[in-house]
């Protein structure tokens, strides 16, 4: 009898080659693609700007052709789950095709050990991303974005900061801007603690401080309460109320400045932390930093569901309907991953349950289709 803790370590590693040849073919298309599609764009923007191409022709391919490789990092972070989705559905179809399920069945290999391999493979993968590809990632996507900037740019003209300091605001107003300094805010997003303002005019320059108990939002109005005007036109400087006319309607302060994507895991994590002490709202945050850091999980899970459709299927043809099926399958379980997280960055669930719930539910789902797929074949 042969025994069951067996593991024919020559079939498995030319399985895990097929296996991963398939995913860097599938990668390397996909990606292909999409530098294709964000050239085409970034050069049609190019073509569109006033004196961008008045250098040499070479020089202005150049540039465009550099812009499109600094957002291929992004690129295969994003498409890297789908990608080994797409390659795992197309092993597992080849597998059965070949017999080579047939063989490692027949040798009394369950399908979970059949499928161990290519899970370790590919939670591998997902954790080389988190520690390599994420960063790299969002080091290409500033730089991308700071010559988009340069090149394609405009003045801002709002923008929001968060320091161990605090939050910085700048709102702009009718003859200039302000600069806005606060401790907190309050859970509303309405009301700012311990305000410190900035007053410039339209040329740069600095008009008055104003310093503030609180300072809330009313339509187009900022309202401030209890605090010094050090305006060196007015003798007495303390004041009950003060108002200020903004530039546009506010009906709260927009204080998520970090975009979570642009953060890698160790940024993400203390910008959560900060968020919280400063009681902004951290719950979009807190799920990325969960949904990056779950996501070779997740992963494993929907191979774990897709093995057993597949092999499972006796057709000795390509098996298209099935196959399809599958793909969609995957594709329906990203969204509603992705429905899950936006009801928790929208507070209408939990933000720890949004961020691991999904990835619990599909990763046991798939535990029990494999089992079960192993009692039936007894």
């Amino acid at each position: 009898m042969v025994n069951n803790n067996f593991f024919p370590k020559v079939l498995f590693s030319y399985l895990i080659k097929i296996y991963l040849k398939n995913i860097i073919l599938v990668l390397l298309i996909f990606l292909f693609l999409i530098f294709l599609v964000d050239f085409i764009e970034i050069y049609r923007r190019a073509s569109e700007k006033i004196n961008f191409n008045n250098n040499s022709d070479d020089n202005f391919i150049s540039i465009l052709i550099y812009l499109s490789l600094l957002k291929s990092p992004n690129t295969i972070k994003n498409i890297l789950p789908i990608s080994i989705l797409i390659s795992s559905v197309l092993t597992f179809v080849n597998w059965r095709q070949t017999n080579y399920f047939v063989i490692v069945r027949t040798i009394g290999i369950s399908l979970k050990k059949t499928i161990f391999p290519p899970c370790i493979l590919v939670l591998s993968l997902g954790f080389l991303s988190l520690i390599f590809l994420h960063p790299l990632a969002n080091y290409s996507k500033k730089k991308y974005k700071t010559l988009e900037n340069q090149y394609f740019g405009h003045k801002v003209e709002e923008s929001v900061s968060l320091s161990k300091n605090g939050i910085w605001i700048r709102k702009k107003i009718s003859d200039g801007f302000l600069i806005i300094k606060a401790q907190s805010v309050a859970k509303n997003k309405n009301v700012l603690n311990n305000v410190e303002i900035f007053r410039f005019d339209i040329n740069n320059n600095f008009i008055n401080k104003l310093i503030a108990n609180t300072a809330s939002l009313q339509k187009n109005i900022l309202k401030l309460k209890k605090g010094k005007n050090f305006d060196p036109k007015i003798i007495d400087k303390s004041f009950d109320s003060f108002s200020i006319q903004l530039s546009s309607n506010f009906k709260t302060f927009n204080l998520t400045s970090e975009i979570a994507e642009n953060l890698n895991i160790a940024e993400l994590y203390n910008y959560v932390l900060l968020m919280k002490k400063l009681g902004v709202n951290y719950s979009n945050h807190l799920i990325q930093l969960l949904k990056e850091l779950l996501q070779p999980i997740l992963i494993v899970s929907m191979i774990l569901i897709c093995a057993p459709l597949i092999l499972k299927n006796n057709e000795r043809k390509f098996p298209l309907t099935i196959m399809c099926l599958t793909i969609l399958i995957g594709f329906m379980i990203y969204f509603l991953v992705d429905f899950m997280y936006v009801l928790g960055s929208l507070e209408k669930l939990n933000p720890f349950i949004a961020g691991i719930g999904p990835t619990v539910i599909f990763f046991f789902v798939g535990c029990y289709l494999v089992s079960s797929f192993d009692e039936i074949k007894k």
